[in-house]
């Protein structure tokens, strides 16, 4: 049973029971203000009767008892009042009844010694009718008891009156029924059933999957509490769903990442191996070379030839060496290093990735601070990642620029470029694992994460900034030993 329904047979019933007990109380007041008024009548009329038989016997032929009723009867009664006489023993001796037919009253003795000078009063049925009935003694000359004089009222008028009240009243508790209950149901259904609908509805949309529904306030105090709890976990809903998703996509990325990793981790092992199995040929290129130079005459035009092929297996040797040492396994040697000396060596570990033709990148150095303690392998590794961020930022021209300074006991060593920059509300993620806003293929989001942990281990710290003019800027900080003063 609907709720709307449910108010309004208990509202029906509240009101029903109440308009009845209202009417029953209201109903008998009335009854006895009508009984009260055709009592009053009735003893005015039984005494003035009785003043007049002072001085005259019911009997005598000069008195017309039914005239004399007739004159002092209310005209608006639609059955006329009726009289009764009484001889001095109690037994009926007549009636009289003005304007219309006697009724006929049961026959009775009554006993005038009982009779007291108030009267006697009691209510009357003939059939269906009933009539109110006073009984007051007559005395002649002298205080002698004559008889008794009874006056009959007919009750018609006061139960017309009284019917009429019940069903006047029937029709207002009908109408007023009716149009509170009309009412209840409008004010129900606005306030309570539409926007209970409303919630059904929206329950099943957040069941289906909208978890971006929000319900509009109905302006019931009761109801948007609920409403808002319902918002509410849509809210909390919606956070879950979103966090669950961004959960899923960083493990896919994650994973993603990972994968790479490996494989870069398997391409610098076999890069390992390649640089052991190059580096025994080249020894022997360079040996002969070296060996056929050893014979010729310092005119030969041909030395300049040999000459070359050294100085190029010189240098490819130099580069396998930088190569094994770059994907050496970590193990800390701390030493005294020189900044410059690493930074040339990184950038030419990162520009063999590029021919000079992609990338003409221009390295400026402003070290205050030339000398520090670190892990070596570390370092370079630090560097390396640094300037592959920025050489694969800048499109074919740019520009680096490392500078350091002591600074209350600690070496600062900034490194920036000209390329394009980290957007701002990137800042804060760039050194999460596997986080790379590169293409697919081009990195694996593990670079500034291992950048950031080696600071770390190194006892440093490092942020992010934007460069003024463009580019970006990497601060790093480390503590600052005695020894490291240049």
């Amino acid at each position: 049973m609907r709720i709307a329904t449910r108010i309004f047979l208990y509202l029906f019933t509240l009101i029903t029971t109440a308009s009845a007990v209202l009417g029953y109380i209201s109903i008998q007041d009335e009854r006895a203000h009508l009984l009260a008024g055709v009592r009053s009548e009735a003893r005015l009329m039984a005494r003035s009767l009785a003043a007049v038989l002072r001085f005259y016997h019911p009997g005598d032929p000069a008195v017309d008892l039914d005239r004399l009723l007739a004159d002092i009867a209310p005209r608006e009664w639609q059955i006329p009042p009726m009289l009764r006489f009484y001889a001095r023993d109690g037994a009926p001796t007549g009636t009289a009844c003005a304007e219309c037919n006697p009724l006929a009253l049961p026959h009775k003795r009554i006993d005038l010694a009982t009779l007291t000078e108030e009267g006697r009063e009691e209510l009357l049925a003939v059939g269906r009718e009933q009539f109110f009935s006073i009984i007051v003694p007559v005395r002649g000359i002298g205080d002698l008891q004559q008889g008794a004089l009874e006056v009959v009222l007919p009750l018609q008028q006061v139960n017309q009156t009284l019917a009429g009240i019940t069903r006047r009243f029937l029709l207002f508790t009908l109408a007023l029924i009716l149009g509170l209950g009309a009412i209840i149901i409008l004010i129900t259904r606005w306030n309570i059933t539409q926007p209970l609908q409303k919630l059904v509805g929206a329950a099943r949309q957040l069941g289906a999957g909208d978890l971006r529904l929000r319900i509009e306030p109905s302006g019931v105090p009761d109801l948007d509490q609920l409403i808002e709890e319902l918002n509410r976990m849509a809210v909390g809903l919606e956070e879950q769903h979103l966090s669950r998703e961004e959960f899923y996509r960083q493990k896919l990325e994650l994973e993603r990442g990972l994968r790479h990793a490996e494989k870069l981790a398997s391409v610098g092992q076999l890069t390992s191996g390649m640089a052991h199995e190059i580096g025994t040929p080249l020894n022997v290129i360079s040996g002969r070379a070296e060996q056929l130079l050893s014979r010729m005459a310092k005119d030969n035009p041909d030395r300049k030839g040999l000459e070359s092929i050294i100085g190029q297996s010189e240098q490819i040797a130099e580069l396998i060496n930088r190569l094994l040492a770059f994907s050496r396994q970590d193990i800390k040697c701390w030493e005294t290093i020189d900044l410059a000396d690493l930074l040339h060596e990184s950038l030419s570990l990162c520009t063999m990735r590029f021919s000079r033709r992609e990338k003409n990148i221009d390295l400026q150095l402003e070290l205050n601070v030339s000398q520090m303690t670190a892990d070596t392998n570390a370092m370079r590794q630090l560097f390396v990642n640094l300037m592959l961020n920025s050489i694969q930022a800048i499109s074919t021209q740019g520009q680096i620029k490392v500078s350091s300074s002591l600074t209350e006991g600690r070496i600062n060593i900034v490194f920036e470029d000209n390329g394009p920059g980290i957007p701002a509300k990137l800042h804060e993620k760039v050194f999460d694992p596997f986080f790379t806003s590169k293409d697919v293929g081009e990195g694996t989001g593990l670079g500034l994460y291992i950048v950031a942990n080696i600071v770390e281990e190194h006892g440093g710290h490092i942020r992010v900034d934007d460069r003024p003019g463009g580019g970006v800027r990497f601060t790093l900080s480390f503590p600052h030993h005695k020894e490291q003063e240049s």
